[in-house]
């Protein structure tokens, strides 16, 4: 239990004192959990709430979607807080006027409040931003301070918005992954393994020879359902002979908490939990995001359908070394000391 730190004199309950006294830093968090049928979103606000407390350990924390279109109430509330972050995913389009992942209007352009990017990323490889995007994203992005994106090529294309105020810091689910935590995540196979499918993006050939190959090597092959559908999918694939994991992030994690398993799937999040706890993981990448982001940190990754780098990597002994952008983490982070409600300054690689 955490106590706020509040001055020892009796408080007085004028209006006046009420309005100059002690007061609680209020934080947005958009988060991508809300309206998601993507455990992956719980799994990237973990790690985006993890950063924020240690951050703002007092603070007062409201939530509001990023998946569904904002009204008036959560306008009123937003432009109440002293920080608006954004918390990860692939929410950043070179055509954010459709289908966009991030509900955001013509409307924001004129109420919403700024805000500011917690290990965002780009969706998919895209031409330049249009005219549309730029406008908005250099409207509604924070312009006072760093926003950190999830790779290089997120980056680049903010860039391309004219948006410069931006740092590589790897996903904010990747944060903890440091050397002295991955030096503690086994190198030799584990009898068991677990994986995941993207049903949404399949590819029967592929997916079919990397089950086959794991049924083969493992005496147990474990299936989780980031998705709905990836539960039909995975069952169809390897005629019902895995065993499926509760539909939900609280059994994954005790799964890999409590089990010796490897982790093989194309959910890159899936992984990248599997890595948080300490398990040995390869992300079969389907897209640009694992792609982009091992180009950066050395994340596990092969691509998907290249079974011999699979079964390479099953039979192998590599240890699991990532190359987080520590000085960038440290920046994005530090960049809120100034403010008396943040907690002391992070270092990283002492």
């Amino acid at each position: 239990m955490s106590y706020l730190s509040l001055d020892s004199s009796a408080p007085s309950t004028s209006q006046s004192a009420i309005k100059q006294g002690p007061r609680i830093v209020k934080i947005a968090e958009l988060d991508t959990s809300v309206v998601s049928l993507n455990l992956g979103d719980q799994i990237i606000m973990d790690a985006s709430r993890a950063v924020l407390r240690k951050l703002f350990p007092d603070a007062f924390y409201v939530s509001l979607p990023t998946h569904e279109f904002l009204l008036w109430e959560s306008y009123r509330v937003l432009k109440d807080c002293d920080y608006v972050f954004v918390g990860g995913s692939n929410l950043l389009k070179s055509s954010m006027m459709w289908n966009n992942q991030w509900k955001i209007s013509p409307i924001d352009f004129l109420k919403r409040k700024s805000c500011i990017l917690l290990g965002c990323g780009w969706w998919h490889y895209q031409a330049t931003p249009d005219w549309y995007s730029k406008l908005m994203l250099k409207n509604i992005l924070s312009k006072k301070h760093m926003h950190a994106v999830r790779d290089q090529y997120s980056l680049q294309q903010l860039h391309a918005a004219n948006i410069h105020n931006v740092l590589n810091t790897a996903c904010v689910t990747m944060w903890g992954l440091n050397k002295q935590h991955c030096a503690t995540i086994p190198s030799q196979r584990a009898p068991r393994v677990v994986t995941t499918l993207t049903a949404y993006n399949s590819n029967l050939e592929a997916d079919r020879a990397t089950i086959e190959l794991m049924l083969k090597e493992y005496e147990e092959v474990l299936l989780w359902p980031q998705q709905p559908d990836d539960l039909a999918y995975g069952l169809g694939l390897a005629n019902g002979a895995v065993k499926v994991i509760s539909p939900n992030l609280a059994s994954y994690t005790e799964l890999l908490r409590d089990n010796h398993v490897d982790y093989i799937g194309s959910r890159l999040h899936g992984g990248i939990r599997a890595l948080q706890m300490g398990k040995r993981s390869l992300i079969l990448a389907i897209d640009n995001r694992a792609m982009e982001i091992t180009r950066d940190t050395n994340l596990p990754v092969v691509a998907r359908g290249n079974i011999s780098a699979i079964q390479q990597w099953i039979t192998g002994s590599a240890p699991t070394q990532l190359n987080l952008p520590e000085q960038a983490i440290a920046s994005w982070m530090n960049q809120f000391v100034a403010d008396p409600n943040a907690a002391t300054r992070v270092q990283y690689g002492s």
